[in-house]
């Protein structure tokens, strides 16, 4: 009897509300529209009249210990990615039901607002939002915050998240890149390698528009709202899925997960959803989804009305990398065009209008207030939209939400360094008829043509074709490869080598490369500062600590000098969380032949042993105040031999100075502290430095964060290359006595420049990488070179281009 009376009272307050709406809609012409915007905007006056009453309650479940919140809307009973996120032990998660949601929705650990429970909270925003409407949500964004929420994630019912949550950004301070352009709008899903795809809501007129590679690297305060882009059937409009989608395929886009994150700078506009978006708290106000709109325009229209507000805050928004997937549930296309009809044809219009807007006030809610009767102004939502917000400021104030200030001068934001930057774009791009590798297909063939006329010229290919082999999977780490002089030749054979194999490669030099370069092989691009009075790229590290700023989702980072080589199927093989760090130096052929037999015999379980066996030319120490060299045959003793090597003489000042400060700031950083305390346990005495050769090495990502404050200090400080690398590496523990082995030539004037002599026996070794090989050599006809990198590219240790080609 009670479910009867419980069903009919929803049913009469459902035909209520529709009654209220249509009443609305037929008196909408007759309204004093100055009067009524008028009557909302003057919020401050009804702050004055006193509180709204906002009941308490306590019958929805128990909430966990956490301010970490999930607000979810859904008419289904509980979904598979629901009861996914349902799983998350550091998150909340709230479901908002409306009037088609089953009576009898349940899941453990989760909290759930029936109709009943929405009617009894005492919002004031009850009183403008609709039923059968995606605006519910509101209700439980402010459910959210009443109970604690200081950050809030909102998605659908159809969208899984594919880490946890944990690529949003929730410390203080966040790395990532701000593109370089005066346009009004950027698209975000060009950025993340789908060039003709656009998010939902951006203005049709612009597609295409200000796809740009020219970005600077910055470490702002965190984007105070974060958008996640999404793999699978992301959010696109009814236009793009009705002239682009196979009807017999599920849409199944993929983007760039090894981009960094993508801050939007003040006057650069970007839609952005409700589906997989986390708002910090200084953002709470911006949540508020219209109502009078239809539910295809509704968090768009939110996104352009909460972003040209945060800039008054000095917030910024964040499109960050792929970090979701979602199944879409089903829609009618052309209901969705029809739903969506507002974007396509004002959408530029908002644009316009919110790039103009200017707010005299100095009181954030009043500025929220006057914009939304401005919208309503002209057109772009209605009146009852901006008396929805009106209410919802209020609602904010009962349930002691403490509104940020707007800032009287705005920020001058820092940049680090600029970057040339773009998505590999090797994704499938949806087609009507099937799927394509564009840019896979545009970079393999300009490397066959390459290696054509390299190598292949007077040769048949044929061969290639009975030798197939099977690709491989990219590795999740980046590779950084650095050039110690603007000699940029070997890039396109530095292409042809290692296109493939990597989650993304950078390139780094004293120098931009000319333009040419840049445009024809669409290469990242990063510079360094050039040591006055210093070797060429005795300083050049400064490369791996711009990358490391750059928050990348990547594994690890491979760095590797422009004038060495690596077997690159080998690296497949090696442990992506370990450190690859270990030299072999040798200055004749049997020197060499040695190592490679000895090399063969290391048993891979045995510690890194530092030595002169191990390529450590030198461990010296300023503990005492002088600089003294340590006894490689005893470690554990006092250093005290007086040193001559210049490569430690030329800089004891600054290893003193550096070491000074480094001690100074351990109480202030801890990583700074774990470091010196591993350093003396790895190197067996406190302010010690090692020398070693340091073109090749690897750190995985858990040494990242570690890695940036030391190399700061170091790179500061003029640390000479092969002192600050191989200190770093030593200090985060050399595992494996061959992980990454490389060997170095040192014999100047002799076979250092024929490396030839001995590259087949290289590549017959299990050496993994070798110093120095120029390839920039082939530019310059010098015939051996040719031969020894056409030799390369026909090894089992490099994909060919021809390989699977029929």
């Amino acid at each position: 009897m009670d479910q009867t009376l419980y069903i009919l009272r929803e049913e009469l307050d459902v035909k209520k509300e529709a009654t209220v709406a249509k009443e609305a809609a037929r008196l909408k012409g007759s309204f004093n529209f100055k009067s009524e915007v008028n009557k909302a905007s003057n919020v401050e006056e009804e702050y004055q009249g006193g509180l709204h009453e906002v009941k308490e309650i306590y019958n929805v479940g128990p909430i966990k210990n956490t301010d970490k919140w999930i607000i979810v809307t859904s008419i289904a009973s509980p979904t598979e990615d629901i009861k996914s996120l349902a799983t998350l032990s550091e998150w909340q998660l709230l479901v908002v039901a409306d009037t088609k949601t089953p009576k009898d929705w349940h899941l453990d650990g989760v909290l759930f607002l029936s109709v009943t429970t929405q009617r009894s909270l005492g919002y004031k925003v009850l009183e403008h939002i609709p039923y059968s409407n995606y605006g519910r949500k509101n209700i439980g964004y402010l459910y959210a915050i009443q109970h604690g929420a200081k950050v809030i994630y909102e998605t659908d019912d159809d969208n899984h998240p594919t880490d946890g949550l944990k690529g949003f950004i929730t410390t203080p301070k966040m790395y990532g890149v701000v593109p370089t352009t005066n346009a009004t709008l950027l698209n975000p899903y060009a950025y993340y390698g789908q060039p003709t795809t656009w998010p939902r809501g951006y203005p049709l007129e612009n597609i295409g528009d200000n796809i740009t590679s020219e970005y600077d690297a910055v470490h702002w305060n965190t984007a105070l709202i974060q958008q996640g882009a999404v793999h699978g059937d992301p959010d696109v409009d009814a236009i793009y899925r009705l002239t682009r989608k196979s009807n017999s395929k599920s849409l199944n886009l993929t983007y760039d997960d090894f981009m960094p994150p993508l801050i939007y700078p003040k006057y650069i506009f970007v839609p952005w959803n409700s589906q997989n978006t986390l708002f910090h708290y200084d953002a709470f106000w911006g949540l508020i989804l219209p109502v009078a709109v239809t539910s295809r325009v509704t968090d768009i229209w939110r996104s352009y009305f909460t972003q040209t507000l945060l800039w008054l805050i000095d917030g910024h928004l964040s499109y960050m990398p792929p970090n979701c997937y979602q199944f879409r549930n089903y829609h009618s296309y052309i209901d969705d065009a029809k739903q969506e009809e507002k974007l396509y044809y004002q959408a530029g219009e908002l644009v316009k209008f919110l790039s103009s807007w200017k707010c005299e006030s100095n009181i954030l809610s009043l500025c929220i207030q006057k914009l939304a009767d401005a919208m309503a102004d002209k057109g772009f939502w209605e009146i009852l939209d901006a008396k929805l917000i009106g209410a919802w400021l209020q609602d904010l104030v009962n349930i002691g939400y403490k509104f940020p200030v707007i800032t009287k001068e705005h920020l001058d934001e820092s940049v680090d360094f600029p970057i040339t930057l773009q998505s590999d774009n090797r994704f499938p791009v949806s087609l009507p008829s099937n799927s394509k590798l564009i840019d896979i297909g545009w970079r393999t063939s300009k490397i066959r043509n390459l290696l054509y006329n390299t190598c292949y010229m007077f040769k048949s290919s044929k061969s290639r074709e009975t030798n197939k082999q099977q690709l491989i999977q990219p590795n999740p780490i980046l590779l950084l490869i650095i050039f110690k002089t603007p000699v940029y030749e070997s890039i396109p054979y530095l292409e042809a080598l290692y296109d493939g194999h990597f989650a993304k490669t950078i390139y780094c030099g004293p120098e931009r490369p000319r333009k040419s370069i840049l445009r024809e092989w669409k290469i990242n691009f990063i510079t360094f500062k050039q040591t006055v009075n210093y070797l060429p790229g005795s300083s050049n590290y400064e490369c791996l600590l711009k990358v490391l700023k750059l928050g990348l989702r990547v594994e690890g980072i491979l760095t590797i000098a422009d004038d060495a080589i690596m077997k690159v199927k080998a690296i497949a093989k090696l442990p992506l969380d370990e450190v690859w760090f270990n030299a072999r130096n040798f200055q004749t052929v049997r020197q060499f032949s040695k190592i490679v037999e000895d090399t063969s015999k290391i048993d891979m379980r045995n510690p890194l042993i530092l030595g002169s066996n191990s390529g450590t030319s030198e461990i010296a120490s300023v503990e005492h105040g002088n600089l003294t060299t340590c006894n490689m045959s005893n470690l554990q003793g006092k250093c005290e031999i007086i040193t001559s090597s210049m490569h430690f003489k030329h800089c004891e000042i600054n290893i003193t100075n550096a070491f000074d400060e480094l001690y100074q700031l351990q109480n202030s950083n801890k990583l700074i502290q774990t470091f010196l305390i591993n350093l003396s346990k790895h190197l067996f005495g406190r302010k010690r430095m090692v020398w070693q050769a340091s073109d090749m090495y690897y750190i995985p990502r858990k040494h990242f964060e570690i890695a940036i404050p030391i190399l700061d200090v170091f790179f500061r400080h003029k640390i000479f290359l092969e002192l600050a690398v191989p200190t770093l590496q030593h200090s985060l523990g050399v595992k494996y006595s061959n992980v990454g082995m490389a060997v170095y030539n040192w014999d100047f004037g002799g076979i250092r420049d024929k490396p030839w002599l001995i590259f087949s026996s290289f590549l017959n070794s299990s050496l993994t990488f070798l110093h120095p090989v120029k390839l920039s050599g082939i530019a310059k006809n010098k015939s051996e070179i040719t031969e020894m990198f056409c030799a390369a590219m026909d090894s089992q240790h490099f994909t060919h281009p021809f390989e699977n080609h029929s």
